[in-house]
């Protein structure tokens, strides 16, 4: 019962069609347990690993046969980010980009300005991004970003790009995804004298009916968006899923690459990070995605000291 169970539940995930526009209520929550077995992927594998190990050495080979390929599938491609492996090659300069979601309520801004300046980033996406932070990282490091754009807010939906070099053409600070009235950001930058269009998003998070269905519209818009993109194109930010979402392999799909899949080392995971949620398995759900003949070099969670999510820490630039 269980390797039944365990297949699926996974065949009940991959195949549920992701149509992001439907709102009906029985399709989306329905979707959204089909995303939440697929969130939860790999500490669900690691369960049956353990399962496969003790029925291989119990009375119970059967049942280790049985669930060890499922096993395989669930944990297997994260535990492969393990491997050793040779970084991408870059040609021309490299451009260091940290993406930080701050949280709203974080107020002990020292910690995370400390990491900042520790990485000396060439580009910061801020997300929660409060009137306090906003005084605290102007008082830090507003001469070494000087070109800026942000909006603040009290709530979690804030948001700032800094950068040292300066920004070509207009700054969108309200990209048109779902209903919500909350910035989502689109900048260009050059990297190595070609314009780069770097975008800072926060979608909502999937938690309760009319949330999800917000984050799932945000999402619908950013694909339809990234696919017309002229440019090449960096996006950063707290996208509220793992790497083995529907919405990750919709990206995949129009060429963009997590810039931790192709430099990160381990599983990279940027929530949970606070001690009240020390009972949650650890996940990804800050991301840097890449496209458009751009390659990552190195990519590495932070700390994010005060706030429940690691900065994600990208060096990038135009592959060879």
């Amino acid at each position: 019962m269980i390797a039944v169970g365990a297949y699926v539940l996974i065949a009940f995930a991959y195949l549920w069609p992701p149509d992001f526009r439907n709102q009906s209520t029985a399709y989306v929550w329905t979707a959204w347990t089909a995303f939440m077995i697929r969130t939860f992927l790999f500490p669900f594998g690691m369960i049956l690993a353990i399962i496969a190990i003790l029925g291989a050495y119990g009375r119970a080979r059967r049942l280790s046969l049985a669930v060890l390929p499922v096993a395989l599938f669930a944990a297997g491609p994260e535990c492969w980010q393990y491997r050793p492996r040779s970084a991408p090659l870059i040609a021309g300069e490299t451009v260091k980009v940290m993406s930080v979601n701050l949280l709203m309520v974080n107020e002990n801004t020292r910690s995370i300005i400390e990491e900042i300046q520790r990485e000396d980033p060439d580009i910061l996406l801020l997300q929660e991004y409060t009137p306090v932070w906003h005084k605290a990282i102007q008082a830090s490091i507003g001469e070494d970003l000087p070109h800026v754009a942000f909006q603040v807010r009290e709530d979690s939906f804030g948001t700032a790009i800094y950068s040292n070099r300066p920004f070509e053409g207009p700054v969108e600070m309200y990209l048109p995804l779902g209903s919500a009235s909350v910035p989502q950001m689109r900048v260009v930058i050059a990297i190595s004298d070609r314009p780069v269009a770097f975008y800072n998003v926060h979608l909502l998070p999937p938690s309760g009916l009319e949330y999800t269905i917000e984050n799932r519209l945000q999402f619908a818009d950013l694909a339809e968006l990234l696919s017309t993109e002229p440019l090449p194109v960096a996006v950063g930010g707290d996208f509220n899923f793992t790497q083995r979402s529907p919405q990750a392999a919709i990206l995949r799909k129009q060429r963009l690459v997590d810039a931790h899949n192709a430099a990160g080392l381990g599983r990279g995971t940027t929530w949970p990070m606070i001690p009240s949620l020390w009972w949650m398995p650890s996940l990804r759900l800050d991301h840097l995605y890449i496209a458009g003949g751009l390659t990552c070099a190195k990519c590495q969670a932070g700390i994010g000291a005060g706030s429940d999510h690691r900065p994600v820490i990208g060096n990038i630039g135009f592959a060879r």
